[in-house]
């Protein structure tokens, strides 16, 4: 088990990985995040984390490259903060840091200059769903059995981006539902099937991406963009990016520089 010394944070790494494109749209970073256990003991962002992802999109941004990818390790992407730090922290002031820093980080993926893809390989919570949100484009796999913003049920906020990010993309309404009426309902989580069939994004001028036989979906490239594929972005937390999500995303280069 890898932990920090100072908090007992079961870290999760950010590792980079500078992938080819097919076609000719350059090179992605794909940035993996895995704290080294298996699927049991999911991916949690802690201070530790929250900084290894910081240096992971800086080193990723010191390449050439013409996108930036994130995804999880297998059957996991992140599952929200690491909640086992809370009883560590001991005044309003460090509470206060982590949330800032969080923030911080996250908000690069949507201000770094080039445009960033989180591929949801994987159960998706909280600072999970929040660290998609902030990304130019998302994917969420049909395979997916649990994405929610479950901090209500916890008498808490969505305080990394959620709570404002979310009704922009989807409007007010599937928001609600997702962000109190769900957490409130026993904490009821979506599968990846049902955000691709639910989600419609409410500004016309940036529909879903829903091709009939895709079996993923990418909020936030124009409609006149439909790509025929009928691949599932599952595997992507080997650490490998399959032939499959890349041709992806160098559509999703495409249809951008087009647009």
């Amino acid at each position: 088990m890898t932990e920090s010394k100072h908090s007992g944070e079961t870290v999760t790494h950010a590792l980079v990985t500078l992938v080819d494109l097919p076609g000719g749209p350059g090179r992605a970073a794909l940035i993996t995040l895995d704290n080294g256990l298996d699927h049991t003991k999911p991916n949690t962002f802690g201070p530790v984390g929250l900084i290894s992802l910081d240096n992971a999109l800086t080193e990723a941004l010191s390449h050439d490259v013409s996108a930036i990818c994130v995804t999880g390790k297998p059957f996991i992407f992140v599952v929200g903060a690491d909640l086992t730090g809370l009883p560590m922290i001991s005044s309003r002031d460090e509470a206060l840091q982590v949330a800032e820093l969080g923030h911080r980080v996250f908000r690069r993926f949507g201000e770094c200059g080039v445009p960033t893809f989180a591929f949801v390989n994987g159960a998706a919570l909280g600072g999970g769903v929040e660290l998609a949100l902030h990304c130019t484009y998302r994917t969420v796999s049909t395979g997916v059995t649990a994405f929610a913003l479950p901090e209500v049920f916890l008498g808490l906020v969505p305080g990394w981006g959620g709570a404002y990010l979310l009704p922009h993309l989807v409007g007010i309404e599937a928001a609600t539902t997702v962000i109190i009426e769900n957490s409130l309902n026993n904490n009821t989580m979506l599968s990846g099937a049902q955000v691709a069939s639910s989600f419609r994004p409410w500004d016309e001028t940036w529909r879903s991406f829903r091709p009939a036989t895709v079996s993923t979906k990418i909020w936030g490239v124009p409609e006149t963009s439909r790509w025929n594929t009928t691949s599932s972005l599952s595997l992507l937390g080997t650490g490998a990016a399959t032939a499959a999500s890349m041709t992806l995303l160098a559509s999703a280069l495409k249809a951008t520089a087009l647009a």
